[in-house]
């Protein structure tokens, strides 16, 4: 009877131990939080980190990045980002990073990357290739995100103001004893103030 009392607990703890999965040897997925922004991260080289690129449009055909290039090599890097427009052209611009500085585009500062002529919705990864030097460079699936959300608003691409044209009245010359067919108004395009 002491046998099967101490064999029915015995077997009571092993359920209850493999049905709570005893976390006793495996590591707490909590203790080691990857990434917490709305971009992703990468790196081109030990010296050159890519933080929290993000895409930001709300035309689905221009989008402004933002991105943090931090360079912790003693060396200026000149970095190529490269992207491919809706007919399949690569484009390329360029960012130079300080030696031991990090450069951020986008976001509050002046330093816009605007990618243009794009095929873009909102929610999709679209791929970023940054590269420098003779590094081999990374392909990044960055987010597409919209202005809507309270901390891009005023970071999305602004259209580039185009001049709107407008009717200038030219004069008539005044009536002649000959009958010779009055000018016509021309419509003299100027820019918008």
């Amino acid at each position: 009877m002491r046998t099967r009392y101490a064999a029915s607990i015995l077997v009571a703890a092993l359920v209850g131990v493999s049905a709570t999965g005893c976390a006793f040897i495996t590591p707490q997925a909590t203790t080691s939080i990857g990434q917490v922004t709305d971009g992703v991260d990468g790196s081109v080289s030990p010296d050159l980190k890519i933080r929290n690129a993000t895409l930001i449009s709300d035309d689905k055909t221009s989008a402004s990045l933002i991105v943090s290039l931090v360079n912790t090599g003693d060396e200026d890097h000149q970095v190529v980002v490269q992207y491919e427009d809706s007919t399949g052209r690569s484009v390329d611009a360029v960012a130079l990073v300080g030696a031991r500085s990090t450069l951020t585009v986008g976001g509050s500062t002046d330093q816009r990357l605007v990618f243009e002529n794009v095929d873009l919705t909102v929610g999709q990864l679209f791929p970023i290739f940054f590269q420098y030097g003779s590094q081999t460079g990374t392909k990044l699936l960055v987010p597409v995100l919209s202005s809507d959300w309270e901390q891009f608003d005023g970071l999305e691409p602004t259209a580039t103001p185009t001049p709107t044209p407008t009717a200038t009245a030219v004069p008539l010359p005044a009536p002649t004893s000959t009958s010779t067919p009055a000018p016509e108004a021309t419509v003299t395009p100027t820019p918008a103030p």
